[in-house]
């Protein structure tokens, strides 16, 4: 388990995570959701050991990651937003160099390059100048550096940045097999429709402070609750309007021209009695449905 308790990071004066917690289970593939972009990066470069916070602590399965210092990191592989290469550096050079920096040498570090570079599919640039690739591979090889040393947790920062959707399903089908192999993963990302499925939990920070935290379909279920409700009336607007203030499980009620809009913080079985008691009153509802907002915004709310 990665656990941080009461991260405090602080950027000219102010907080940019204010006492931040979060307990994140072995094999997760966690993504950070939000606008709060300073934060999700700070959060992740603080677990990678490049930002220790003025307050709080990470633990590792019970152990101060700070504490254990460099050999802690090693369990970390960590891909920023801006990626580093040395362009006069051949692919597998590039990849001895961050390995010889783990002390991995002799038959395991060749080994070890091949093994990521038939996972990336690109061992036919292995002998290529980095300067000279295609640059849709830079996503690629940057993941093959954080990966090297087979790190149990992987931290990505906004990897899907700017990527079509078929490299993004490529990368998805690339971390789904770390993944299988035990990898648990962090990831700053958007919400993309393909990711759905890929997901397993998602947290949603604001402010520097965790708003939400779960799995996947709870929270999207949790959301999908909080989401207003927009109904469309053809006639009767006034009883419909007097159905609703007798709600009390309605709130925030607006009319837009011949469309209502509300908060229902009710069940499935609540909802089903608001919609009866509607139509008894003689209201002609035309269309009933949810706004599909974003999840950020709904929790902002």
């Amino acid at each position: 388990m990665l656990d941080f308790q009461n991260i405090s990071i602080y950027r000219k004066g102010e907080k940019v995570l204010d006492h931040f917690n979060l307990k994140a289970p072995d094999g997760v593939i966690l993504a950070l959701l939000g606008e709060d972009k300073e934060a999700k990066s700070m959060l992740l470069k603080a677990a990678s050991g490049g930002e220790k916070p003025e307050e709080g602590q990470i633990y590792m399965d019970g152990i101060s990651i700070y504490e254990e210092g460099r050999n802690a990191y090693c369990n970390f592989g960590y891909m920023s937003k801006e990626y580093g290469f040395y362009n006069l550096l051949k692919v597998e050079e590039y990849y001895e160099l961050f390995l010889s920096l783990y002390k991995v040498g002799g038959r395991y570090r060749s080994r070890r390059i091949e093994e990521v570079l038939e996972m990336l599919e690109m061992t036919q640039y292995k002998k290529t100048f980095i300067g000279e690739l295609p640059i849709d591979t830079f996503p690629f090889l940057y993941l093959g550096k954080a990966i090297l040393q087979e790190p149990e947790w992987l931290l990505m920062d906004d990897p899907f940045d700017n990527m079509s959707v078929t490299a993004r399903k490529k990368m998805i089908g690339i971390l789904l097999s770390l993944h299988e192999k035990g990898t648990s993963m962090i990831i700053n990302t958007s919400m993309y429709p393909e990711m759905m499925g890929f997901i397993t939990d998602v947290v949603v920070i604001e402010e520097g402070k965790n708003l939400t935290f779960g799995p996947v379909e709870e929270v999207y279920a949790e959301a999908l609750c909080k989401s207003p409700v927009r109904m469309h009336i053809l006639a009767q607007m006034e009883k419909a309007l007097e159905v609703l203030k007798e709600n009390h499980l309605v709130d925030r009620v607006t009319v837009d021209g011949d469309d209502v809009i509300f908060r229902f913080n009710g069940g499935e079985k609540e909802e089903a009695e608001l919609l009866t008691d509607l139509v008894a009153s003689g209201a002609l509802i035309h269309n009933y449905m949810r706004d599909l907002a974003n999840i950020e915004e709904i929790f902002r709310r």
